[in-house]
């Protein structure tokens, strides 16, 4: 029986009439002259059990205790009694055990007090401490629920390919997908360069993002999305960055740049609630040692305020306001998003961005289509003088998380007319060879849509409060580093 289901079971005097079967491994033992303890725990609660065994009651078993310590796996049966500890209800008094699982003790590497940044060269045992149990509890919610919302929204789920011939976020930095390094295609004469002679015969991909496909399919079969692994060749060691992450994508048909902004304000409000309610435990277990401070910020978290403003506000905002320095065109660094939502003091939506610093294939703001953006605020930004300047703009946003996240989420409205596609990609330096088939969607049955990507490690960051995007991943790979 789960651990977590004798918490949660309605009728803990039922269960203490019969016998229990439970197992997991040992996270406290301690054994005296005349009585045992023994606290396990099997991966579905933080709390785990303590098992009591008393010498007097059983010898034998007593003195089997003895191949038992920290780090072993125990599967053993006995019964539910009331206990006479503070802080428990009630305990597991052991009649007898069907398993053990053997751990050398000695050279068992979870000491009590192990930093974060040693843990992660021991992936494969983090599960093991009540750390990583809880944010590993709290992502396999995020990730259940993101497909209950989703399919709540009458969303399909379609996961299109991750090797890929197109780069779509196009400088992005790419893996390349070869076995031409593969040692018996060189010993025959093979041209490590020639992709013709490649798996494929030609180059190809690991994705950087599902955006292209997606589209297709939300063209054609209506609003869908993607949980799909994505792949960035950057050179970045910061705490936000990984070469390989969980991509939510999302695309919507028949909607305009406001409606992916409030189903995406909707979204991470419903999964921000939701850990609240089904990881209560966790986030209590967190906030004592890990992420001190949770429990407080989890009060501004359900109440979390979401603003919108544009990008022309946004600089306006920073250049009045702070020391930083920037001028119109610039992307936003990290300093300046953290600027901008402690400014609000909450998460904001920066949208209609200058066309010059985002991708082809987002739209082209026409100029007498304000998308009936309605702000959440405008008090901050009323005064603003109205920038002049002759630079194109997109239908897109992006969204500012508070909290240290930043960037959370990318997105817009498609150009889904061919003419301004085919513009955008002659400008931009895309060539269209290979992406004839996107170009198509533009021809046969166009629809105005849209969609965005959000990094849903990021997102398990706010929720569990980790400082660090490598603690929310089971195994992280990122630049230099990839041990699994």
């Amino acid at each position: 029986m789960l651990i977590s289901s004798i918490y949660s079971h309605s009728d803990i005097e039922l269960l203490k009439k019969g016998c229990l079967n439970i197992n997991g491994w040992i996270q406290q033992f301690r054994k005296q002259a005349e009585i045992c303890f023994i606290n396990i725990n099997d991966g579905s609660t933080p709390k785990g059990i303590q098992i009591v065994a008393s010498k007097c009651k059983n010898i034998v078993l007593f003195d089997t205790l003895d191949k038992l310590n920290v780090g072993c796996y125990m599967k053993c049966y006995g019964k539910l009694i009331d206990s006479p500890a503070k802080g428990q209800k009630f305990e597991f008094s052991l009649e007898g055990i069907d398993n053990i699982g053997d751990c050398d003790i000695l050279d068992y590497p979870l000491a009590k007090n192990i930093k974060l940044p040693s843990l992660r060269n021991k992936c494969h045992l983090r599960g093991r401490t009540k750390t990583f149990g809880c944010v590993f509890r709290i992502r396999n919610t995020v990730l259940y629920e993101t497909h209950n919302f989703w399919q709540s929204k009458s969303f399909l789920n379609l996961d299109p390919n991750i090797i890929t011939t197109n780069e779509c976020e196009g400088g992005a930095g790419v893996f390349t997908v070869t076995e031409l390094m593969n040692p018996k295609l060189i010993s025959k004469g093979g041209d490590k360069n020639d992709f013709s002679k490649d798996h494929f015969s030609k180059q190809t991909f690991l994705t950087v993002s599902s955006q292209l496909q997606l589209e297709a399919l939300c063209c054609g079969m209506g609003n869908c999305y993607t949980m799909n692994k994505s792949f960035r060749a950057e050179h970045s060691m910061t705490n936000k960055h990984m070469s390989e992450f969980t991509h939510l994508e999302i695309e919507m048909m028949d909607c305009n740049n406001n409606d992916l902004m409030d189903i995406s304000k909707e979204y991470i409000l419903y999964i921000i609630n939701k850990v609240y309610e089904k990881n209560y435990d966790d986030i209590v277990e967190l906030n004592k040692f890990t992420s001190k401070g949770l429990l407080e910020k989890y009060e501004k978290l359900r109440t979390l305020k979401f603003f919108k403003i544009t990008y022309d506000d946004c600089i306006n905002v920073i250049k009045k306001n702070s020391k930083i320095k920037c001028e119109y065109g610039d992307d936003l660094s990290s300093e300046m998003e953290e600027f901008i939502t402690s400014f609000y003091g909450g998460a904001v939506f920066v949208y209609d961005w200058v066309m010059d610093i985002k991708s082809f294939y987002m739209k082209h703001k026409d100029n007498d289509n304000d998308n009936n953006i309605e702000e959440y605020v405008k008090e901050p930004v009323e005064n603003n003088e109205k920038m002049e300047h002759s630079k194109k703009l997109c239908e897109n946003f992006d969204l500012l998380m508070p909290f240290g996240i930043g960037e959370l989420i990318g997105g817009s409205m498609r150009e889904y007319r061919e003419k301004y596609l085919l513009q955008s990609m002659d400008e931009k330096g895309v060539s269209t060879k290979g992406l004839e088939w996107y170009i198509d969607l533009r021809k046969f049955g166009t629809v105005q849509h849209g969609g965005f990507g959000l990094g849903m490690d990021r997102l398990i960051m706010i929720v569990s409060g980790m400082s660090n995007i490598k603690d929310v991943v089971p195994y992280p790979v990122s630049y230099q580093n990839c041990n699994y």
